[in-house]
């Protein structure tokens, strides 16, 4: 009699309180519920709850797997779903949406946080005869970028983002093949010094082929006179490497940089005219046009259809890569 009173005593010490909470509705077919176990909070493990779903018609589970929530999750004591604030804000422990296209709507579980900076992370399961079945290759959208992935249901297509530090970024759009994501586009930005450095991968026959260019971001610069031609292109004189020096940008009408020039100007006071060269062409610029000679032909760029500050008041003599005529 004493044992039995002992184990009795000792029970309340050893049993786990539950408590459950519904899922806000977010199907016509299945309705849901977390359920949170003091052991699965306190142990090592990054899940700290199950999500179970069960058939509205009979009640029947037919999806139970451990789960992250957290309080943002919980509204008047029930679970929110499908919510998904891309990159950095709310996104919910359950999404519930058709992410291979085929008609039916698949689970997203948030199941940590291994995204990117710390943010969240999710399995993927896809509905099939057998109900929903984890797909690897799915996953690895849901858990290694900033966030969920999007789903653009009229291109059929998903996208991820993902970053480090302020200055690169990269944006990759996928398509479905077999149940498998296969990348279509991966666009890599990166900033350093005067440019925005762009890699891009497109899916050519079968395969990716990268490609680079250069953009210039016109809300970061300091550019002292400026042509816009009537083809959209664009020429900028611009200080650069801390302000001393001059640069000479040509730009397409995208910003994507054409020429960059940062050395060996020369200033003629008479002529009021910039001189440079690139290899074996010469470049002479002034307050009207741009002159290019290149294999004893002259070409004159004058088709200007607005120009922005002045030529003429540019302080040369500031610039320590400009010599004097």
């Amino acid at each position: 009699m004493k044992k039995m009173l002992f184990v009795l005593l000792l029970m309340p010490f050893f049993a786990s309180a539950q408590q459950s909470y519904d899922l806000i509705d977010f199907s016509d077919e299945f309705s849901g519920k977390i359920i949170v176990d003091d052991n699965q909070e306190n142990s090592d493990l990054e899940t700290n709850c199950t999500l179970n779903l069960y058939q509205k018609k009979n009640g029947k589970l037919v999806f139970s797997k451990p789960a992250f929530y957290s309080g943002y999750d919980l509204e008047d004591s029930k679970v929110k779903s499908n919510i998904q604030e891309i990159p950095y804000g709310e996104q919910s422990i359950l999404i519930f949406e058709d992410f291979n296209f085929d008609g039916k709507e698949d689970i997203a579980l948030r199941t940590g946080n291994y995204g990117c900076y710390g943010g969240p992370s999710f399995e993927i399961y896809l509905a099939d005869k057998k109900g929903f079945t984890f797909n690897e290759s799915f996953t690895e959208l849901g858990s290694n970028y900033c966030g969920m992935f999007t789903v653009d249901d009229e291109k059929k297509q998903l996208q991820t983002m993902t970053k480090s530090g302020c200055c690169w970024h990269q944006f990759a759009t996928y398509v479905v093949e077999n149940n498998q994501v296969v990348p279509i586009e991966i666009v890599e930005e990166s900033y350093s010094g005067i440019f925005a450095d762009y890699s891009v991968q497109k899916r050519v026959n079968g395969k990716m082929v990268t490609s680079h260019y250069q953009e210039f971001p016109l809300e970061n610069s300091d550019y002292e006179f400026t042509m816009v031609f009537e083809n959209g292109k664009k020429m900028y004189l611009t200080k650069i490497y801390g302000g001393d020096q001059l640069g000479y940008i040509f730009t397409n009408a995208d910003n994507v940089v054409e020429l960059f020039i940062d050395a060996d100007f020369t200033f003629n006071k008479t002529t009021q005219t910039l001189t440079f060269s690139n290899k074996s062409t010469i470049y002479e610029v002034s307050s009207k046009e741009i002159t290019v000679k290149d294999n004893g032909k002259t070409y004159h760029l004058n088709k200007i259809k607005e120009t922005a500050g002045s030529f003429n008041n540019l302080k040369w003599n500031t610039f320590s890569n400009v010599n004097f005529k």
